[in-house]
């Protein structure tokens, strides 16, 4: 009867049989698509309340490498051609397959102490000397001695920066031209009595690199900034804060020092060109170009081991002594950071991390742990699917 009344109506009202059979027929489509709409809408819902429920995005660790024997305390890690590299006393450690042990490569230096310097080679420090290794075959390209115990290194792009124990400090350009830092007049005009010695600028324990600065941290808590293309010291206009009486010169290198001596315990270069440090439980933010520093409002978090920022981006890793810190920087207000994820370690870990060159995969070396690799993913229910690089 439905499907015959369309000829009573086309008879009473003189439409065409056709015409009136095709309203009919679109209506029921109408219907049976709103019908669809519906039902498709409400099982994406469904699944979108399941994925943001159960999944989360973020760095997690995708692969864990089988370790050599005693492998322990390593001295750095990085990459060659995105393989992992782990480097501890006179080896190099290469995971061409992840699933095996890895090949050994003697170096020609002791390591204490090592750093991504190129996408084939690492800076090497020794007790007191250092060198560029290339990974491919162990050969140094460039050994150097440096008098007094070493206390600090770090690169970028080729360049390279040693400090030791005696406060003073070699940078080496990608050519291999070696100069050493200047070490001004350190004195007074300081925020802490303690702090109230007369003598050369000390360049620390934790240094960082980028095209225009070097930044120097103390583990007593004293940080400056030497501008590398004029040779001179980065000073705030005005005291950031009280200076102790009595005041005998404000142009003091050290731009910030810690309360009693509380150590600042990593540096690093943001994208953007400013500094982030850690002091304690607080990560701190300089504008080199003026001085200025911003004490950072975050989710509480250990004491900062290491500041690794993601290229292209407002977001940072931060490893501390037990967790892995997913932050972001916010886009509108230089004095918020936002947390993102956290991560467990390995209990007493006291990680050494890398990021590779295309800024996707995360190498992390424990104390005595397996390395591990990490990447971004998105995680649900164990299961995790790569994202890819224009998304994260």
């Amino acid at each position: 009867m439905r499907r015959e009344s369309h000829k009573i109506v086309a008879q009473i009202w003189g439409i065409p049989t056709r015409q009136v059979y095709d309203r009919f027929e679109e209506r029921r489509r109408f219907i049976r698509r709103r019908i669809a709409a519906a039902a498709v809408g409400a099982l994406g819902s469904l699944v979108g309340i399941v994925l943001w429920l159960g999944g989360e995005a973020g760095y997690h660790r995708v692969k864990e490498l089988t370790p050599p024997a005693k492998l322990v305390s390593p001295a750095g890690v990085g990459f060659t051609a995105s393989i992992p590299v782990v480097i501890r006393d006179r080896a190099a450690y290469i995971w061409k397959n992840p699933a095996i042990a890895p090949e050994k490569l003697d170096l020609s230096i002791y390591a204490l102490r090592a750093l991504q310097h190129s996408p084939s080679s690492m800076l090497v420090a020794d007790v007191n000397q250092f060198a560029i290794v290339d990974i491919s075959t162990g050969n140094s390209s460039f050994q150097r001695a440096f008098g007094g115990e070493f206390a600090g290194i770090a690169t970028w792009k080729g360049w390279s920066a040693v400090s030791n124990k005696d406060g003073a400090v070699l940078i080496v350009s990608p050519e291999g031209t070696v100069s050493e830092g200047p070490r001004p007049s350190s004195q007074t005009g300081r925020r802490f009595p303690t702090f109230r010695e007369t003598g050369p600028f000390r360049y620390g324990e934790h240094l960082a690199l980028n095209e225009h600065y070097l930044a120097s941290a103390t583990l007593t808590g004293q940080l400056g900034i030497l501008d590398r293309k004029t040779g001179h010291f980065v000073v705030a206009d005005i005291p950031q804060f009280p200076l102790v009486e009595p005041i005998e010169r404000k142009e003091d290198p050290v731009l910030y020092e810690t309360e009693n001596t509380r150590p600042i315990s990593t540096v690093a270069f943001l994208p953007d060109g400013d500094l982030m440090f850690a002091e304690g439980g607080g990560l701190r933010r300089i504008d080199p170009s003026s001085g200025k520093i911003t004490f950072l409002s975050h989710c509480p978090i250990e004491l900062a081991r290491q500041i690794i920022p993601l290229p292209r981006s407002h977001r940072l890793i931060v490893l501390t002594t037990s967790t892995l810190e997913e932050l972001e920087m916010d886009k509108d207000d230089r004095s918020k950071v936002h947390c993102l994820r956290r991560s467990t370690l390995a209990p007493k870990s006291a990680p050494r991390a890398a990021l590779s060159n295309d800024g996707q995969t995360l190498l992390v070396a424990y104390f005595d742990a397996a390395p591990d690799v990490w990447q971004p993913t998105y995680s649900l229910f164990g299961l995790q699917v790569r994202l890819p690089s224009w998304l994260w």
